[in-house]
């Protein structure tokens, strides 16, 4: 069976970063939109469920922050 999460083919891909140094799970965070070629855009921008995730695990890679496909 599939799962409901899979079946959009259209994704974001954003990446909340801590603002302050601390680990706090109540801290504010930053939230920062990429686009398909893994760069910072301003808005939130929609693109094809593969490249999203290819992109989420190139940002993963780098220990930028939480990454999250939506």
């Amino acid at each position: 069976m599939a799962s409901a999460s899979l079946f959009c083919p259209i994704r974001r891909v954003v990446v909340l970063v801590p603002v302050s140094s601390s680990k706090l799970s109540a801290s504010a965070r930053l939230s920062l939109h990429f686009g398909s070629r893994g760069r910072a855009v301003q808005k939130p921008r929609l693109m094809p469920l593969r490249t999203a995730q290819s992109v989420a695990r190139q940002l993963q890679a780098r220990h930028l922050g939480l990454v999250a496909v939506l």
